[in-house]
């Protein structure tokens, strides 16, 4: 099993955005101060059946797009841009029929906003701001000025609040550079992580990695009185291929193994080059009979390896040693036991499979 924090990286995803924004819930804390003021007298009816109604509609069509799956149309999945334009929507209607209730609106303008800035672009955001104000800024105006007093507070208030927001658009504007920033250091660890544990010319692990790999393997055997084997894997005459054929033809042939290999293994297996070529593969939760048949399996398959295009040789070989962890034994101990049937199917005519434990297995 691939250590957790490459296996983290590898099987994350980005999250879903949420149906429910948190632009939506502010929305809906808006509506709940508006009833209260609605209440007390404070705003009109009209004006905050007209806001409820709103919301209502806006939050079941972004619920139908979202369970629909249409959001994923849409460069932006979250829609923070159309949620945003429905909470703005949403707060100055209530305010164009009644101007008692631009005590709830400008605030709520700002959190709406400082949310946003979260996913939208600087360039949308300053634009859906400035479009926001006008339209504020007109309404107040459609308002009038027969009452004087309250238009200098609603111009006053407007022009605080048209002061504050260029502070959250520029906020956002650097929240976004930062996350620009963050992902491009993330993708690069990730990029860093990975040669640093690959083998630059097969791709399987390196010999650091498989170490670290048998020495988790053997950590969690020994906590979980689990099982797991280790086989050692040479490619036949590899120096009489390397020799003849040229060192190029020798690196497509251990590419075309570490090829058939990964396809043959499975998941939960760790594949490596463990130098030259010599790979080892570390086969958890699995016995020695179990591994016997892995590793013939694998041997099968790179039999029918198609190498005639580059060498008159119809296919290519492997001898594999295959050792059984012993509990409290250590790694290099079961390296040297794993080898040792290496050797042994060496010394017995190549292209088979050996094990030092034979009394643990009946084949």
């Amino acid at each position: 099993m691939p250590s957790p924090s490459i296996t983290h990286r590898q099987r994350s995803t980005p999250s879903r955005p949420a149906k429910v924004s948190p632009i939506s819930i502010s929305t809906l804390l808006y509506l709940t101060i508006i009833f209260a003021l609605f209440l007390r007298e404070g705003v009109s009816r009209e004006a905050f059946l007209a806001g409820a109604t709103l919301l209502v509609f806006f939050l079941l069509v972004f619920y139908v797009i979202f369970t629909l799956g249409w959001n994923k149309r849409f460069f932006d999945s979250s829609l923070t841009g159309a949620q945003t334009c429905a909470a703005v929507v949403t707060m100055l209607t209530v305010f164009a029929l009644d101007r008692q209730s631009q005590i709830a609106l400008n605030p709520f303008l700002l959190v709406v906003f400082s949310q946003a800035t979260f996913r939208l672009k600087p360039k949308a955001l300053v634009t859906l701001s400035a479009g926001s104000m006008l339209t504020y800024l007109l309404i107040i105006l459609l308002h009038g000025m027969d009452n004087l007093d309250a238009f200098r507070v609603d111009v006053m208030t407007w022009g605080a609040t048209t002061v504050a927001l260029p502070l959250v658009t520029t906020m956002g504007a650097k929240i976004h550079t930062l996350r620009q920033a963050l992902h491009f250091t993330r993708h690069r660890l990730a990029q860093v992580e990975e040669k640093a544990v690959r083998d630059e010319l097969t791709g399987l692990y390196n010999r650091r990695q498989l170490m670290a790999e048998l020495d988790a393997a053997i950590v969690q055997a020994n906590s979980q009185g689990s099982t797991f084997c280790l086989a050692v894997i040479d490619v036949d005459h590899f120096k009489h291929i390397n020799d003849r054929h040229g060192h190029l033809v020798g690196d497509m042939i251990l590419r075309e193994f570490a090829s058939v290999a990964r396809e043959s293994i499975r998941e939960s297996d760790i594949l490596g080059r463990y130098g030259g070529d010599e790979f080892m593969h570390i086969l958890r939760g699995t016995g020695l009979k179990g591994a016997v048949m892995h590793a013939e399996r694998l041997r099968v398959h790179t039999h029918f390896l198609q190498v005639h295009s580059v060498m008159p040789e119809k296919s290519i070989s492997l001898s594999i040693g295959i050792a059984q962890y012993r509990l409290g034994e250590t790694a290099e101990n079961l390296i040297e036991r794993a080898d040792a049937g290496l050797y042994r199917a060496k010394e017995r005519g190549r292209n088979r499979v050996e094990w030092i434990d034979a009394r643990l297995v009946t084949v």
